[in-house]
């Protein structure tokens, strides 16, 4: 939904260059006649919700700019590998690594509630684990603010999340709800132990509706440890 790249300040007029604190990176909404408006709402949507977040588990805010003019927005360059990283190395994971990255996403979310927010798009993906092992969430452009407008709710009537992860109260539009994130992540570890997904990959209504009575293969039959 976006091109991502990474920046530096701009040079001054002396020649000069500001130093930043540290790397950063620029977010620019894809707007072309094809993309649908939820590109546009959802930057709408991180612009506002990660200029609101702090400490270890988000990237830091730098700058945002407006709609009618240029939409963007700057933020810190975090390194580390995603979890999709640690998805496509499984076959050397050992069931310890598996519960410390259970462990650091859930500290990641939970952090997150106590600020008033619901990720709603969590997956390998928007999942980062620093060298040190903390883990950091990005793509803030689904989630929802309990003291915010939620502008997806009032703009898109339809499931918005991500097939694959969305939780069964997102399926029949109901946001906000900090269980969606846990359900995500319960997920992701589902992947991470057995290799298979718990909900497979619907690709229709029927399909994603069917988390709302199924209940997936327990982990054990596909790996009995």
């Amino acid at each position: 939904m976006a091109h991502i790249y990474k920046v530096v300040y701009a040079p001054l007029a002396d020649g000069s260059r500001r130093q930043a604190e540290f790397p950063m990176a620029m977010k620019i909404p894809r707007m072309t006649a094809a993309d649908g408006a939820e590109n546009i709402i959802s930057f709408e949507v991180e612009a506002q919700i990660l200029s609101e977040l702090k400490g270890p588990h988000v990237p830091r805010f730098v700058a945002a700019g407006d709609l009618s003019r240029l939409p963007y927005l700057v933020m810190e360059y975090v390194e580390g590998q995603t979890l999709q990283h640690w998805l496509d190395q499984r076959q050397d994971l050992t069931v310890s690594r598996m519960a410390a990255l259970g462990a650091a996403m859930a500290r990641a979310v939970h952090s997150l509630h106590q600020q008033n927010v619901c990720h709603l798009d969590l997956k390998p993906a928007n999942v980062l684990i620093r060298p040190d092992g903390v883990a950091v969430l990005l793509d803030f452009g689904l989630s929802c603010h309990a003291h915010l407008p939620d502008l997806l709710a009032e703009e898109l009537r339809k499931a918005v999340g991500s097939p694959v992860w969305i939780s069964p109260e997102q399926v029949v539009g109901v946001r906000g709800d900090p269980r969606s994130d846990v359900f995500a992540i319960g997920v992701m570890l589902y992947e991470l132990a057995t290799g298979e997904l718990p909900f497979g990959q619907p690709a229709t209504a029927a399909g994603l509706r069917q988390r709302l009575w199924m209940d997936p293969v327990p982990p054990r039959k596909h790996r009995p440890d």
